[in-house]
């Protein structure tokens, strides 16, 4: 990164900060291993800066305003480590997108959604829950596995079509999903659904960065079992899943988590 280049991204620095209370780690390094030359970003790029913000617009054009925006979440500092095969992950007031996989608007708004949530003491995600449905229990979850009506392999997932744990309460947390999510596997619960039902909600009739995302996280359940969705690249049995995850004639606005998180906008 250039003298230039650096100037550009202090000032998108402060464009996140003002715009969104956004404290980013940038991880500044040299070009060279004796410390001389121009000063560089050693995890962001000038493309994934604006990335971000594009998707932080989003999220606070959502809300209502940059006001509003911070209002919901309050600062938040934002880094980039491995975190494994993670895209992101998020804790009260932090987000960490990985370093190894590339930085998307979907994986931005699901992840603030999260300190959306969190800064509120994870209350949406339980009313979201309550709205739609739903429940979580261990208990009624490990009755459903004992009884073998799991779509698991034995009691854990499993990397095979119909073994993945997409059905209610066959998953890690034994959540009950109700109503119809876009999609569930073993690490689904009430806090991931939450983040989820927001990402969908500003992506399905927005024409925007999450659209083709939120539209393909339903077409899939129009494949025939062991097809492969085109967009994920991952083979299940579809057909056998359209049930739990596909809306009225196909339209996301006829479930009950677009009108809890259209609710939420309104407020």
């Amino acid at each position: 990164m250039n003298r230039s280049e650096s100037q550009l991204a202090s000032e998108k620095l402060a464009r996140l900060k003002a715009d969104f209370g956004l404290n980013l780690l940038m991880d500044w390094g040299s070009q060279n291993p004796d410390g001389s030359g121009e000063s560089e970003v050693g995890t962001w790029s000038m493309a994934e800066l604006d990335k971000l913000h594009g998707a932080l617009t989003l999220l606070s054009n959502f809300m209502g305003g940059a006001e509003r925006f911070i209002e919901n979440l309050g600062e938040v500092m934002v880094k980039r480590a491995n975190i494994g095969t993670r895209g992101g992950e998020a804790r009260i007031r932090e987000v960490t997108f990985s370093t190894i996989h590339p930085l998307g608007a979907w994986a931005v708004v699901h992840e603030f959604a999260h300190v959306w949530d969190g800064n509120h003491g994870w209350g949406l995600s339980r009313r979201l829950e309550k709205y739609t449905g739903g429940f979580t229990s261990l208990f009624f979850a490990s009755l459903k596995k004992f009884f073998g009506s799991a779509d698991l392999n034995g009691k854990t997932r499993a990397d095979e079509p119909g073994r993945r744990g997409r059905r209610p309460g066959c998953n890690a947390r034994g959540y009950f999903y109700g109503d119809k999510p876009s999609g569930s596997d073993w690490n689904f619960n009430r806090v991931e659904d939450f983040a989820e039902s927001v990402a969908m909600y500003i992506g399905w009739n927005g024409d925007n960065a999450l659209t083709g995302h939120a539209h393909a996280r339903l077409s899939r359940y129009l494949l025939a079992n062991g097809e492969t969705d085109p967009f994920f690249h991952v083979k299940d049995n579809w057909a056998d899943y359209k049930k739990y995850f596909y809306p009225e004639v196909g339209d996301y606005t006829k479930t009950k988590r677009w009108k809890f998180v259209e609710g939420l906008a309104r407020v």
